[in-house]
C-alpha cells in the first residue's frame, strides 16, 4: 500500500527500497583490492570545428571526390575530379568548390555519365547514372586533405 503510506506520511520500507534500486553500486579500482574494473580515463581536448558560413547549398551540389588512377595524376597538375548533384550547371559547382575548399575556381567541364548495365543472375539491371566535374584551379593552389597522388 504505497500510495496510503504517501498519503499518510509513513515511511516505511518499501518506498526506502525503490530508491536504493536506481542507484548503482560504486566502482572500485583495481588498487582498492576490488575487480577489474578500469575506471574512465580523463578525455582529451577536441580540436574546435569551425564552420564556414552559407555552406549548405555547396554540400548539397558536391556529392564526393572521385578517386582513380587518372584523377590522382590530374590532382598533381591542379585539376580535381568530383561526383555533384545531376541538376547542378557549371555555375553552382564553381560556388560550391570556391566556398568549401577557399580556392579560385578558372575553369570547370562537366561530364554526364551513363549508369552501366549490370546482370544479377538471369536479369539484367543498370547502375545510376551521374555527373562529374573536372575543377580546375588557379595555378600554384591545392585543395588539402584529398587523398592526392605520390
Amino acid at each position: 500500500m504505497g500510495l496510503l503510506d504517501k498519503i499518510k506520511g509513513n515511511k516505511g520500507d518499501k518506498g526506502n527500497k525503490r530508491v536504493q534500486e536506481n542507484v548503482l553500486p560504486a566502482r572500485r579500482s583495481v588498487s582498492e583490492g576490488g575487480d577489474m574494473v578500469k575506471e574512465p580515463q580523463q578525455e582529451t581536448p577536441k580540436k574546435e570545428v569551425v564552420l564556414k558560413d552559407d555552406t549548405g547549398r555547396a554540400y548539397r551540389v558536391l556529392s564526393s571526390v572521385h578517386l582513380s588512377e587518372k584523377t590522382n595524376a590530374l590532382s598533381t597538375v591542379g585539376r580535381y575530379v568530383f561526383k555533384v548533384n545531376p541538376k547542378a550547371n557549371k555555375i553552382d559547382v564553381k560556388k560550391a568548390v570556391e566556398k568549401t575548399f577557399d580556392v579560385h575556381v578558372t575553369a570547370v567541364n562537366v561530364i554526364n555519365t551513363k549508369g552501366k548495365m549490370r546482370r544479377m543472375g538471369r536479369k539484367f539491371g543498370k547502375t545510376s547514372d551521374w555527373k562529374k566535374a573536372v575543377v580546375t584551379l588557379k595555378t600554384g593552389e591545392k585543395i588539402e586533405g584529398l587523398v592526392e597522388g605520390i
